[in-house]
């Protein structure tokens, strides 16, 4: 990590040059250093009195012409951010900003902001004025809450056209610059991204935001969950941004940068596992490494000879980018287009996870809710598409035809079921899977010569099913994400308990070992695709415990190929079992509120064995 020059003066409190930590969530995986830079979501408020009567027709007519300009300066600048930053492509990111374009070109939104320019205010005012009321309307309503924070985002940089402000700080753009905001659009994202932008801190959280999807695409290491942290810096302060891990350093020791860059540029061992694409361990054994991915960009990845395939491609992208459930048409050029990215390397596409921001458009035809957006805990994924079925049914049928019209149509369409709970869920997507291959073949419409559906182990309640789900499952994979929150009845984004419950804790280890033993006499193939398997030092547990196939999400595949090929992995897993199993007196008496775990242990044992976490 090469040092930084910019070298500002510091006009500023002595307390404010001690080296500070922050430990937030991980949006963006990556590491940057650069100087602190306040992003300013709210231009300065509109200094006329909220009273003032615009009289003259003259005003409204100046205040509409303003309006118009603005607008026409903002459609600009997305073309722009397009231009530039996804030309000549097809990505997630890219319908994003084209999202963006429409809502610019909305008309039904300016004439709300016209008409309150007729009844007498000015144009910042009718901006403010017209996104208040649209957030009160829907604050409630989970669908709207991505929807108005974009709006909130395109508001904001047209508020900035319309009083014609520029940026009070620093904006020489060979200075390295880490942005610190309470949230952040994408639209803002990509113009700090045109200025050297090497990292983004921000007060609040939301790994599924357009900002997070393209800070990921495009390798910006991003750190949310911290609020108190302006307070804390000056805009001259270096900021190192570790998103792989959720760390932020502010005015970072010299040890904590070489640290860094030792870690980058550590010798990986000769032999036999010493091949670019090689991930073998030091004992000889062959660890498949697979991908997460979430956009057409991740897939370039695969061109780096780590992954050996897609262990996880979430299908939700063009529902989360439609007005409405897309059309089958849609949904199979999206999925033709991942497979062909692909090539013949198999892509295991999970079906629908529902999140928040689809619940109402997928409600719409339940006529008895009448308020979709409340009554929902519980009732998502497999639960409300087995609820839907003609919503499984068209992402099935959508696939089939995919995998059909791909360059490779001779490959397996592999498919994977998110949060089964019980064996009959799993039988009854696997009746729907036989329904649409039947339907195709009546309609003359070739089929896969074979199609793999797999299941997610999210839920706990399946752990004690499984005897009987191998029988009739293709393979499985481990969601750590879920199955850690159900596990410890938390929701795994809870910052005030983040420091109670830790993946690493031994009774979660064992849970997973005992999974794996299960699974195992059947030669069933078990991976875990959950955020435990891109991180280093987890990722070296779940070696411990048995598994051999992990899918982690691109910005992992080296630091974790790093760890595989230093790991002595029979040596290790005595280890790792032996200290699983005891119950130290530490665990038992432990301060109240502080996670059982062997983090520290397993750390110190990565670091006698020279295995790089």
């Amino acid at each position: 990590m090469s040092p930084l020059k910019y070298s500002p003066s510091k006009e500023h409190p002595d307390w404010l040059s001690v080296p500070s930590i922050f430990e937030g969530v991980s949006l963006s995986k990556g590491v940057g250093m650069g100087y602190a830079f306040f992003h300013s979501a709210n231009p300065s408020p509109d200094q006329t009195s909220v009273d003032l009567s615009l009289k003259q027709e003259l005003s409204h007519e100046d205040e509409k012409t303003k309006l118009d300009q603005a607008f026409d300066a903002l459609q600009k600048e997305i073309n722009g951010l397009l231009l530039v930053n996804f030309h000549n492509s097809q990505s997630e990111p890219k319908k994003i900003l084209e999202a963006y374009q429409l809502l610019v070109n909305d008309q039904g939104w300016k004439r709300r902001l016209f008409k309150e320019i007729d009844h007498g205010k000015s144009a910042t005012q009718a901006v403010d004025r017209v996104l208040d009321t649209l957030k009160k309307q829907f604050s409630d309503d989970p669908f709207w809450q991505e929807r108005l924070f974009d709006l909130d985002d395109i508001s904001q940089r047209l508020l900035i056209y319309l009083k014609q402000e520029k940026y009070a700080q620093n904006t020489d753009p060979s200075i390295p610059i880490i942005v610190i905001a309470q949230n952040l659009g994408p639209a803002a994202l990509l113009k700090y991204h045109q200025r050297n932008l090497k990292g983004v801190v921000l007060a609040e959280t939301g790994r599924t935001s357009h900002s997070a999807i393209i800070a990921r695409s495009l390798g910006i290491p991003v750190v949310g969950g911290i609020d108190a942290i302006s307070s804390k810096i000056h805009s001259t302060d270096s900021i190192l941004v570790n998103g792989d891990i959720g760390r932020v350093y502010i005015r970072p020791a010299e040890n904590i940068i070489r640290a860094l860059d030792k870690k980058k540029a550590r010798h990986i061992p000769n032999g036999a596992n010493s091949s670019p694409g090689s991930s073998t361990t030091l004992d000889g054994i062959q660890i498949e490494l697979h991908l997460n991915a979430n956009l057409s960009e991740d897939l370039r990845h695969l061109d780096d000879g780590i992954a050996q395939g897609v262990g996880l491609y979430r299908t939700e992208i063009p529902f989360m980018l439609s007005d409405g459930i897309p059309s089958v048409e849609t949904q199979t050029r999206f999925y033709q287009q991942t497979l062909d990215l692909a090539g013949t390397k198999p892509v295991v596409f999970r079906t629908l996870d529902v999140g928040e921001g689809k619940r109402s458009i997928l409600a719409q035809s339940n006529k008895t809710n009448k308020s979709p957006s409340k009554n929902w805990r519980g009732w998502r994924d497999i639960r409300l598409t087995l609820d839907r079925p003609m919503i499984m049914r068209q992402q099935l049928r959508a696939l089939i035809r995919a995998r059909c019209q791909s360059q490779h149509p001779e490959d397996p369409l592999y498919l994977m079921v998110p949060m089964i709970a019980d064996l009959a869920e799993f039988m009854a997507v696997r009746h729907l899977v036989a329904l649409e291959t039947k339907r195709e073949q009546k309609l003359g419409n070739p089929v896969p010569e074979s199609i793999k559906v797999g299941a997610m182990i999210e839920v706990p309640a399946l752990v004690y099913q499984l005897s009987s789900l191998v029988k009739v499952v293709d393979f499985l994979s481990i969601g750590s994400n879920d199955l850690f929150q159900f596990f410890y009845a938390i929701e795994r984004e809870n910052t005030d308990l983040s420091r109670r419950f830790d993946v690493l804790s031994p009774s979660f280890l064992l849970f997973i070992k005992s999974i794996q033993d299960q699974v195992s006499p059947y030669q069933i193939p078990l991976s875990m695709c959950g955020e435990m398997a891109s991180h280093p030092l987890e990722a070296m547990a779940v070696l411990g415990l048995g598994l051999r196939r992990l899918s982690v999400t691109p910005g992992s595949l080296e630091s974790v190929q790093a760890m595989i090929r230093s790991l002595n992995v029979q040596k290790f897993m005595p280890y790792l079992l032996s200290i699983c199993q005891q119950t130290p007196s530490d665990f038992i008496n432990r301060p109240f509120g502080l996670a059982s775990s062997i983090r520290q242990k397993l750390g110190i044992f990565a670091m006698d064995h020279g295995i790089i976490v």
